[in-house]
């Protein structure tokens, strides 16, 4: 069982986590916005040209 005090710390702790995964997890859907919509012209013009493109490299799409 934890102390009044601790439990006060883990409350804590657990507001300032949720608020920086929140952060991140809205600055990574205002990039998904931009990037899915681009990808989505890139691949439907090149179905339109009569070509399919290859599957994405997850590790090229986190780096770039």
């Amino acid at each position: 069982m934890r102390s009044t005090v601790d439990q006060a710390w883990m409350n804590r702790l657990k507001v300032l986590r949720a608020a920086v995964r929140l952060k991140h997890s809205i600055a990574a859907d205002e990039e998904l916005n931009t990037r899915v919509t681009a990808e989505r012209k890139k691949f439907y013009a090149a179905v339109q040209a009569g070509r399919m493109l290859p599957p994405l490299d997850p590790a090229k799409v986190i780096n770039s």
